[in-house]
C-alpha cells in the first residue's frame, strides 16, 4: 500500500530536510552550531530593541545519530539525455532563457529600489512590508538566483548587505519558523554552497539563523514550534 504523505505534514517534512542540511555542512565545514561557540552579532549600543540570546535547553538532546561513513552507494541515473536540438529550436531556447533572465533582472531592480534590506516590494505603490521578520527575505532568497544567472556584482553587493542583518530581533511577535527555514537558512546555504564556499559570511549568517531556529525545536518531542514567540 503507498505511503500518502499529508499536505498538513509538508512543512514539518521540509523543516526535518532543513536541519538534516545544517548537519551535514556541520559534518563537511566543521561548524559547530551550539551556544558555546556562537557569537553574537555586533549590534548599536542601546538600540531600545528587545534582542533574542541563546538560552539553555530545557529538554537536550542526549544523544545525535552519526551520519553514514565510507563511500556512497551509486545511485540509478533516472535522468533523460538532453534531446537533441535543431538550430531553430536552440535559438527559441535561449531567447526564452534571456526572457527569464531579463524578467529576473526587472524584479531585483524594483527591490533595489524600492524594497532595499526589506522583506518584500509592493508593485502597485512602490513600497515594501515585512512579512517574513524584516530580515531581507527577497534579498536573501535571490543570492543564489543572481549568482546563477551572472550577476554576479550584484551578488557580492547582495552579500556585503546580507551581513549587516541582525536574526536576534524583529518587530514581528511570532517568527514563522517553515518561511525562516526555506527563505534565511535555506538561502544562506545555497548561496554558499553554489559559490564553491567562496564567501565564509553566508555561511556565519545561516549559522545565526540556525541558532535561533534551535529554539523553535527546544521542546518535549524535539518537534518544532510553527509559530515562534520569540520574545518568550
Amino acid at each position: 500500500m503507498p505511503t500518502i504523505i499529508r499536505r498538513s505534514s509538508l512543512p514539518f517534512l521540509a523543516l526535518i530536510i532543513a536541519f538534516t542540511t545544517i548537519y551535514y555542512f556541520y559534518s563537511r565545514y566543521n561548524v559547530f552550531f551550539h551556544l558555546s561557540s556562537y557569537t553574537t552579532p555586533q549590534r548599536p549600543a542601546n538600540d531600545q530593541r528587545v534582542h533574542w540570546s541563546p538560552q539553555p535547553d530545557r529538554y537536550p538532546v542526549k544523544e545525535y545519530t552519526k551520519l553514514p561513513i565510507g563511500k556512497p552507494a551509486q545511485i540509478p541515473k533516472v535522468q533523460s539525455d538532453p534531446p537533441k536540438e535543431s538550430e531553430e529550436q536552440k535559438k527559441i531556447r535561449l531567447k526564452r532563457r534571456d526572457a527569464v533572465k531579463e524578467s529576473f533582472q526587472h524584479s531585483w531592480e524594483g527591490y533595489k529600489k524600492h524594497g532595499w534590506l526589506r522583506d518584500e516590494v509592493t508593485p502597485l505603490t512602490g513600497g515594501y512590508r515585512d512579512t517574513f521578520g524584516g530580515w531581507s527575505a527577497t534579498l536573501v532568497d535571490s543570492l543564489d538566483t543572481l549568482w546563477i544567472m551572472g550577476f554576479k556584482k550584484d551578488f557580492e553587493m547582495a552579500v556585503a548587505a546580507a551581513n549587516t542583518i541582525d536574526f536576534t530581533t524583529t518587530e514581528a511577535k511570532e517568527i514563522n519558523v517553515f518561511e525562516t527555514t526555506i527563505r534565511y537558512l535555506g538561502g544562506f546555504l545555497a548561496a554558499y554552497d553554489i559559490s564553491n564556499q567562496k564567501y565564509p559570511t553566508l555561511l556565519k549568517k545561516a549559522t545565526e539563523v540556525a541558532e535561533l531556529l534551535m529554539g523553535c525545536f527546544d521542546t518535549p518531542n524535539r518537534m518544532p514550534i510553527s509559530r515562534w514567540d520569540w520574545k518568550k
